[in-house]
């Protein structure tokens, strides 16, 4: 389903503006999900999580459907992205805390930002880019399949981003963070048994401990941060939450914990002012009965 979208918006993007674009993308939504219903059943249980027990299941069904829209209109931003100087990126997005970033690379190291796939996490990293004059690093995963991986990652180097493996690339990390440079990680990836037991939303969720770590290792503050679409559906706003301070802390399997917990926290008040922009369409909470027929 998302390759299908992808494919959509990869047409798009070559010949028309982008509002009109969004409207395609977003009236196309509903028949793709025909065509996958697993993806929005997924998505609607977790939904049904986030906006708690008093919504209704209209309402509940309505912002699943919403969330799915505003990931195509995602995939368009993230088409044109190499296409945007950083003037533009400026004009487009409206910072609000940014001097909690600079208060984080004032603690001495480099900053880990962590988000989740939220809003337009690709347009955050360009951002920091075009008003730090800093580099940025992101941790990514390999996509599948390989041409999509391909294609995606090729963008984001284009628009100015290192993206670096979660599987391969520990050493660069940290030595990105000791040249006190940015790393941008999505703390909302569902794990197994590998992953780091957090609340989210008032139950039990696995997630990777990889940013604590590296945090820890490093005196990297953690900064919780998103760039979400404003009202007028072209426009954005960076969110940028208060830093979180790591010197001085050990690094015991309760400190990852704990520290997990607070970068996850940050991430769960961001997604609760802006559930429709939340794009988890895989099962979130292992302790959700799942969805039938996904």
């Amino acid at each position: 389903m998302i390759v299908l979208a992808h494919v959509l918006a990869s047409a798009l993007v070559r010949v028309v503006p982008p509002r009109l674009a969004y409207a395609v993308v977003s009236a196309c939504m509903p028949w793709v999900l025909v065509a996958a219903p697993g993806f929005f059943r997924r998505a609607r249980a977790n939904m049904r999580q986030v906006l708690g027990a008093g919504a209704s299941e209209a309402a509940v069904s309505a912002a699943t459907l919403r969330s799915f829209q505003n990931y195509a209109k995602y995939m368009v931003d993230l088409l044109r992205l190499p296409s945007l100087s950083h003037e533009a990126i400026l004009r487009t997005v409206e910072i609000h805390g940014w001097e909690r970033v600079e208060d984080a690379f004032r603690m001495g190291a480099g900053v880990i930002f962590t988000t989740g796939h939220l809003g337009n996490w690709d347009m955050a990293a360009v951002t920091f880019v075009a008003r730090s004059k800093r580099p940025v690093n992101v941790l990514v995963d390999t996509l599948k399949p390989p041409a999509w991986d391909q294609r995606v990652q090729g963008i984001r180097q284009r628009a100015g981003m290192n993206a670096i493996r979660v599987e391969t690339g520990v050493r660069d990390i940290i030595a990105a963070l000791r040249r006190k440079e940015g790393l941008a990680v999505l703390v909302d990836r569902p794990v197994g048994e590998d992953g780091v037991t957090v609340q989210f939303f008032g139950a039990p969720v696995r997630v990777p401990g990889g940013a604590a770590v590296l945090a820890l290792r490093t005196g990297s503050p953690i900064l919780p941060l998103a760039v979400v679409r404003k009202p007028d559906g072209i426009r954005y706003d960076a969110v940028v939450l208060e830093p979180i301070d790591t010197r001085g802390r050990g690094h015991s399997p309760a400190e990852v914990q704990a520290l997990t917990q607070q970068a996850i926290a940050g991430l769960e008040t961001l997604v609760r002012r802006y559930p429709e922009q939340w794009y988890m369409f895989r099962r979130m909470w292992q302790t959700q009965a799942p969805p039938g027929g996904a």
